[in-house]
């Protein structure tokens, strides 16, 4: 199965949004080595992003150490036995922390699902590579899987959804339950960005710069390279994957290689549900704007298919 949702208008507070991106510049961190080194550097000093107070007040919020990360556990304030699990891994370039942004999402996933979020902060570059970050979710993922049985969707934007399809390279080659769905939001699955239709889509990109954004994922390679099935799951090997939904906005440089996944997996059988959003920005559906709440009434949509037992 292969099917494709595009969508196509832009409302008018997604057209402001994108000026204002334009006015400050968001992409500078990504324009340049220098910027992007002097970006990270900032976040270590303002560190990730926490849940909110109104987070605190609507669900049940928890944090543990697992593996040396720490592990953030959303679920409703009356939360069944049997509520299914769904883990975040969350985007930024694999080189910066969780945002506010994610946390809205992961919220209106447990208001909305009444599921329960487990989100890992993982092990980030420069200071840690591809593989820390992979032994450590998937060390993880085991222990959720111990804790509350099976996952049934596994999720990530961005770099998030790079390193999803990492665990699950590893999770099929040592014969471990895969997740029952996988959502992939804007992913990066090329760490080279050589794909020639790049350069095109760059000037429209509001959020990406290809200098930056490849210098970051050659930090995240480490001695394994940048063309490793782990950093770049383009070139995996993608059969007996779980079904999977994949956004993809056309202003980001990280869509010709989405979208060249997306067809590399329907040839592997794997059963595709793509959603092409004409004019949006990379990680949109993170963002407060109209076509977010779509993409996320999609997302609530696919993972009740079955998965969800709705």
């Amino acid at each position: 199965m292969f099917s494709i949702n595009t969508m196509a208008t832009l409302s008018v507070r997604t057209r402001l949004f994108k000026l204002i991106l334009r006015l400050i510049q968001r992409k500078r961190i990504y324009s340049s080595i220098p910027h992007l080194m002097s970006g990270i550097a900032q976040t270590r000093r303002e560190g990730p992003a926490r849940p909110s107070s109104k987070m605190y007040e609507q669900l049940d919020v928890r944090c543990e150490s697992m593996e040396g990360c720490e592990v953030y556990t959303l679920q409703p304030r009356s939360c069944p036995a049997d509520v299914k699990t769904v883990l975040y891994l969350h985007g930024g370039a694999y080189c910066r922390p969780i945002t506010r942004y994610h946390w809205s999402l992961l919220q209106w996933l447990v208001k909305h699902l009444a599921c329960r979020v487990v989100v890992p902060l993982y092990p980030l570059a420069p200071e840690n590579v591809c593989r820390d970050a992979v032994q450590a979710v998937l060390q993880i993922h085991q222990k959720v899987v111990d804790r509350h049985g099976p996952i049934s969707a596994l999720m990530g934007d961005s770099a998030g959804a790079g390193l999803s399809l990492a665990l699950c390279q590893e999770l099929r080659a040592a014969n471990s339950t895969l997740p029952g769905r996988l959502v992939l939001i804007t992913p990066g699955v090329e760490a080279t960005l050589q794909n020639s239709a790049i350069a095109q889509t760059e000037p429209h990109d509001l959020m990406l710069g290809a200098v930056g954004a490849r210098e970051a994922m050659r930090l995240y390679a480490g001695e394994l390279g940048s063309e490793h099935p782990w950093v770049s799951p383009l070139h995996a090997d993608l059969r007996g994957l779980p079904p999977m939904q994949i956004f993809v906005a056309t202003d980001d440089i990280l869509s010709h290689d989405a979208i060249l996944f997306a067809a590399k997996a329907r040839e592997a059988n794997c059963t595709v549900e793509l959603h092409i959003a004409e004019g949006m920005m990379h990680v949109w559906p993170l963002l407060p704007l109209p076509e977010a709440e779509e993409s996320r009434v999609a997302i609530g949509a696919f993972l009740k298919r079955d998965t969800f037992g709705q």
